[in-house]
């Protein structure tokens, strides 16, 4: 889709079309350079090869939602083609909601049976579950994403089927009956926080009627709710008020946000190289201020709010059920938005795509009624030339006009990909100093050896060496060290097995990674640490008074420690560098040649005004 939007701009003759500034695109392109430029930071960091991978796949994936946004933005010409797609993504979402419910009141997968030759399922299969109760997915990978999907499409659906009072009542209603229903079934604290979110937004729009109706509907959908699901309402309660272990998870991981952040905090360390082997925070907005960098994080919230006031900012117009769209599109937004901060949705193709989806249809509702006649007729008075008819004509002279801009943008970027050429990779060890029961302990017998006895005194000997030594703050939960984006640090720590939700120390072992700027310095750290680590395991047995053939040993696992070098891809970062300085110099002659004909527009008004006074 990106690809035939740029072909349709460049080429599509419009030589009476004009739009002024487009605010959610301009967002959106913001948005798209920060990712760049993150995608720079992830190349020129010594990566794992899957972090490497997930960097160049989200950014093709990101090139896929700007083709949404903006085919939505400047595809949708017209009142009456902007109608029938919101009315198809409601009956769209009415039908995905009733699938929902299908599998609520089943306990089945239908998804699972559907085989489709040549594929293979990427869902875990089955269904979940909470309080006894099913958690509904549809399509959807996970219940968080169904109910992000369904907040975004419920309020396009409530203003239609409002609004639109020729439809039959089936086409108005059931999809707000499916996806209010479904929501309220799908047992997820997202998808009423979702709803609430929407009807913050509608319900001060709406008429005094309307919102007695709404009572009513309330009322009589809660009765029956209680009546068709027993135990359902001490479900929602319960998820509102007690321990809940996802709760506790999210909230612990703040401590490490800003060990993260203090590694790379203006462009992050690149979209989707956090994956769950370092930490899983259900939170997106968490997720792009490591990613994408305090700059992305403000680029994402700046587009999001654009794309909401814009829309919603334009509420009233002759045309009522056009200007109800506004606030309705504003609030799949906001539920879109707000629903991200309680998981990643990034993951999740059906939520983001949705939510890109709605901001471009917010452009779209600026577009469409937007334009000025009297402007259309005289495009050179508003940044192009009588004959620049075509995008490639307009980019032209835009550019021949302010070439100097261009280029002095050009040539900020020289010292950047001189740096990018020069920049190195790092040096990275790792290995486990093992704890050893002292052979009087087996009696002889090898097998009754058991490691877990051990494994207290290895965590008390971690302990007594971070209290001396500095040790990185920074530590995945499966990744290696030089992952996180450090150049120089040293993790000396218990190994868990348990993972980031439940830690499982059930090794008698010390694991070291090193990472350092060569391999000399490696190699002494990694003496230096193990001699460190002998000595106090000898110290402390020592100072116990334990007998010499009774104390634990310690042993480096393997003796020979090798060392490996962790290259960067310069080749990637120039690239992006290339991509970036471009985009830059085109954005910033185009934007100075319509500032300084706007400039010329306003003069040239106030003189004919002066001279006909």
């Amino acid at each position: 889709m990106l690809l035939w939007w740029i072909w349709h701009q460049v080429r599509h003759q419009r030589p009476n079309e004009f739009r002024r500034v487009q605010p959610v695109r301009i967002a959106f392109v913001v948005f798209v350079l920060s990712l760049l430029a993150s995608y720079t930071v992830a190349s020129l960091s010594s990566l794992p090869f899957v972090d490497q991978n997930a960097s160049n796949l989200v950014l093709l994936n990101a090139a896929s939602y700007a083709g949404v946004v903006l085919l939505a933005n400047d595809g949708i010409t017209g009142r009456d083609r902007f109608l029938v797609l919101l009315r198809r993504i409601s009956l769209a979402g009415g039908l995905y909601a009733a699938l929902g419910l299908v599998q609520f009141f089943t306990g089945h997968n239908v998804v699972d049976s559907i085989q489709i030759p040549g594929l293979t399922s990427g869902g875990t299969g089955g269904v979940d579950t909470r309080g006894d109760f099913v958690r509904p997915e549809s399509t959807a990978r996970h219940a968080l994403e169904y109910a992000a999907v369904l907040s975004m499409v419920l309020p396009v659906a409530l203003t239609l089927a409002i609004r639109e009072s020729h439809r039959t009542v089936f086409l108005r209603w059931f999809p707000v009956a499916a996806i209010f229903m479904a929501a309220f079934l799908s047992v997820t604290r997202s998808a009423l926080l979702g709803i609430v979110a929407v009807l913050l937004v509608l319900i001060p729009t709406w008429e005094p009627a309307v919102k007695k109706m709404a009572v009513w509907a309330a009322i009589g959908g809660g009765v029956v709710m209680y009546a068709l699901v027993p135990g359902l309402s001490g479900t929602i309660i319960g998820m509102f008020s007690g321990n809940d272990p996802s709760v506790d998870s999210r909230t612990d991981s703040f401590a490490v946000v800003g060990d993260y952040l203090r590694i790379s905090p203006i462009f992050g360390r690149g979209l989707g190289t956090m994956g769950p082997q370092y930490r899983i925070f259900d939170n997106q907005y968490i997720g792009f201020i490591i990613e994408i960098g305090l700059i992305g994080a403000a680029a994402f919230i700046l587009l999001v709010l654009t794309a909401m006031v814009t829309t919603f900012l334009r509420r009233r117009a002759p045309d009522q059920l056009v200007g109800s769209m506004g606030p309705a599109l504003s609030a799949a937004v906001l539920a879109g938005a707000l629903l991200s901060a309680f998981f990643d949705s990034f993951h999740f193709p059906q939520a983001v795509g949705m939510l890109f989806l709605m901001i471009g249809l917010c452009g779209a509702h600026w577009n469409i009624r937007q334009v000025n006649d009297a402007e259309l007729l005289a495009p050179e008075m508003h940044g192009a030339g009588p004959q620049e008819n075509t995008g490639v004509r307009r980019l032209g002279g835009s550019l021949l006009r302010r070439w100097y801009a261009g280029l002095a943008v050009l040539l900020l970027f020289v010292p950047l990909a001189m740096s990018a050429r020069s920049a190195t990779g790092v040096f990275y060890a790792n290995f486990n100093i093992d704890l050893q029961a002292p052979p009087g302990a087996t009696k002889g017998n090898a097998l009754r050896t058991e490691a877990s006895s051990i494994v207290n005194f290895a965590a008390v000997i971690q302990r007594l060496y971070e209290d001396d030594h500095h040790n990185s703050t920074v530590l995945p939960t499966t990744a290696p060290l030089y992952g996180t984006g450090l150049r120089d640090a040293v993790a000396v720590y218990l190994p868990s097995a348990g993972g980031q939700w439940q830690t499982n120390f059930n090794s008698p072992t010390i694991a070291v990674e090193i990472v350092g700027s060569s391999p000399e310095a490696v190699m002494e750290k990694a003496e230096q640490i193990t001699g460190a680590v002998e000595k106090l395991v000898e110290d402390l047995q020592g100072e116990m008074g334990i007998w010499e053939k009774s104390r634990i040993t310690s042993e480096r696992q393997p003796a020979q420690v090798s060392v490996s070098y962790v290259p960067v891809r310069t080749k990637y970062a120039l690239f992006s560098i290339g991509a970036l300085a471009v985009a830059m110099a085109i954005s910033s002659a185009i934007v100075l040649d319509r500032g300084i004909r706007q400039l010329h527009r306003v003069r040239a008004a106030r003189a004919k005004e002066y001279s006909g006074h």
